[in-house]
């Protein structure tokens, strides 16, 4: 697996993680709790407002096996809680962390030899630094910098090459 692969995995597991810790809640006199989220493709209808379309889909599931499909703004407002914003970012990150492959891959493979001293080319200590940041920023979800972009491209580029 590439260093992608095991990202793409943290963070699958820590939306698993978020949805066991998700706490029962109330409505229409019956427990709920949430089971998943996904972006529909076709849009629905929010089985609780009825809005059309929606496309950000959160899963409930009462105690009595009912389930409902329930947009943004329902969710949070029957939990109370900011969840729409949690699994938003949480697209983002994935997103990111998947269009940045090539770099994070790259980077993985660079600082790997780094440490072993097995590199067919130098890199200063300031470049080294930059990697790491940059390497670490894309890990957790986030683009780099146009700056940390320039650097990663010209060593992974280097490395291709080499």
């Amino acid at each position: 697996m590439t260093k992608t692969d095991d990202t793409l995995f943290e963070l699958k597991m820590a939306f698993v993680a978020f949805l066991n810790s998700f706490f029962p809640f109330e409505y229409e006199n019956k427990t709920y709790r949430l089971v998943n989220n996904y972006v529909a493709t076709p849009w629905i209808r929010c089985d609780i407002c009825r809005n059309y379309p929606i496309q950000d889909v959160s899963i409930i599931l009462s105690s009595d096996g009912q389930e409902l499909r329930v947009g943004t703004k329902c969710i949070d407002q029957i939990t109370n809680r900011k969840v729409s914003e949690w699994f938003s970012e949480f697209r983002t990150k994935r997103e990111n962390v998947t269009r940045n492959r090539r770099y994070i891959d790259g980077l993985a493979s660079i600082l790997t030899a780094y440490e072993s001293s097995g590199l067919p080319f130098q890199i200063s200590e300031n470049d080294i630094d930059g990697l790491q940041k940059a390497f670490e920023r894309m890990c957790n979800g986030f683009d780099p910098t146009i700056k940390q972009e320039q650097i990663a491209e010209c060593y992974v580029s280097l490395r291709a090459r080499g």
